[in-house]
């Protein structure tokens, strides 16, 4: 007898990383998740994400912290998986640094 665990996982979607974490800023919901991955085809001018958290879907983004430090990715042109640091975030909120322009980001999340 074989057993067959499955995920849910959500297509692929696209959103385009704001500058600053206000209540504007781009979100996508992550309660529901277990984990996801965000693909970068093209840079803008961003060399790194920091990760912040909302509470709601248009509450205020607060930097998310590991060990005291602020979590980040740097970026480059590839898959990047979102920190395992974000687990517990109801809304994920992308916050690009560097870029003079938005960088567009694909979000597939995995619960």
């Amino acid at each position: 007898m074989s057993v067959e665990i499955r995920r849910e996982v959500t297509p692929h979607f696209s959103i385009t990383c704001a500058s600053a974490a206000n209540t504007t800023a781009p979100r996508f919901p992550y309660g529901p998740f277990a984990g996801g991955i965000i693909h970068v085809e093209a840079t803008s001018g961003c060399t790194q994400i920091n990760w912040f958290a909302a509470l709601t879907q248009n509450g205020t983004g607060r930097q998310v912290y590991d060990g005291g430090n602020a979590v980040t990715t740097a970026i480059t042109i590839g898959a990047h998986p979102i920190p395992d640091a974000l687990f517990a975030a109801q809304f994920v909120v992308p916050v690009a640094t560097g870029a003079t322009t938005g960088m567009v980001i694909q979000v597939g999340l995995k619960g």
